[in-house]
Order: C-alpha cells, then structure tokens, then sequence
C-alpha cells in the first residue's frame, strides 16, 4: 500500500510568462502537488509524512514570492526540486493552470503536468 499526500487547486498569483508584460502584473495559477510517501506514516506522527502546509508553502514560494520565469515546465521543476528533497518523498506530480494564458483563440486552458522520477504514474 502506498500513501499520497497532496495539496489540490491551489489558487495563487505570481509574474509568469514568455511575454514581457505577463512579469509584470500578477496573474492567477492554479497548482496542484501529490506526492508519494517512501514509508507509511507512523504513530500519528506528523513527522512521518509530509505536512501539506509545507507542499503549499513551497508553491507559494516558488510561485508568488520567487524569481519570474518564461515557463510553467520551470516553476513545475523548481517545486519539484524542492519537494523531492524531503526525506520521506518517494514521487512527485505536479499539475498547473494558468487560466489567464494568453492564446489565439478563445477557449481552452493551459496546463503542465510533471513528475519526478520519469515515468511515475498516479
């Protein structure tokens, strides 16, 4: 059996984008962070799993308080730098939203997905 711990739908904003005036004024994401726990949490000890204030926190960091980037695959892989560092983190899966993501047409929504090792599934 395996443990998922996890933070969904994370709204918060930050200064993201290839274009220069989308780092300029904050504009909303959406993040999601699920991670695989290398060993079972035990005696209901927080400290033996991941505490999901700290997926957040990294998100808010990485996201609303870090350097602006062109790219939603580099913010993903900064968390996921981050998150894979904790001692009890087997897997990462990171899914992000940028509903305001300029586009040709009207319609749809922009989205990277990432995981960390390659080719981990959920």
């Amino acid at each position: 059996m395996s443990t998922i711990v996890a933070v969904e739908n994370y709204k918060l904003k930050g200064k993201h984008g290839v274009f220069d005036y989308e780092r300029e004024k904050d504009q909303p994401f959406v993040v999601s962070i699920w991670v695989v726990l290398k060993e079972p949490p035990s005696d209901d000890d927080l400290s033996t799993s991941v505490d999901y204030g700290f997926l957040q926190r990294t998100a808010h960091d990485v996201i609303a308080s870090g350097d602006s980037v062109k790219m939603m695959e580099t913010l993903c892989d900064k968390i996921i730098g981050i998150v894979s560092g904790h001692l009890n983190v087997a897997g990462v899966k990171i899914r992000m939203e940028k509903p305001n993501a300029p586009m040709p047409h009207n319609g749809g929504l922009a989205v990277v997905e990432r995981t960390w090792p390659e080719g981990l599934t959920f």
